[in-house]
């Protein structure tokens, strides 16, 4: 096991060297959280239903390629305010 001390330009060439879809960019999020071969996928995915849309006459909004992940901290920030909403309407309608 390595016990000496790791420079910050060392560290920061390790970091940025992972791959993507591995568990730092889960915990990120974007486009780090997905591998190369799933965003492939979403790319065939969307061009399908792109060409879906155009041949049944392109109305309204073309299909647009799926969002990235939320990094784990968001999703946690996102779940919070959705529970103090929850909280904040049962405060506000118990009575009722």
């Amino acid at each position: 096991m390595y016990r000496g001390r790791l420079s910050v330009r060392k560290v920061s060439v390790l970091a940025s060297n992972l791959p993507r879809g591995g568990a730092v960019g889960v915990r990120l999020g974007g486009a780090a959280a997905v591998s190369e071969e799933v965003e492939a996928g979403w790319l065939v995915e969307t061009a399908l239903y792109r060409i879906a849309h155009s041949q049944a006459g392109g109305k309204g909004r073309a299909p647009e390629m799926r969002d990235y992940p939320l990094g784990i901290a968001e999703q946690a920030a996102k779940q919070d305010y959705t529970l103090s909403r929850a909280e904040a309407f049962k405060r506000k309608h118990a009575n009722k």
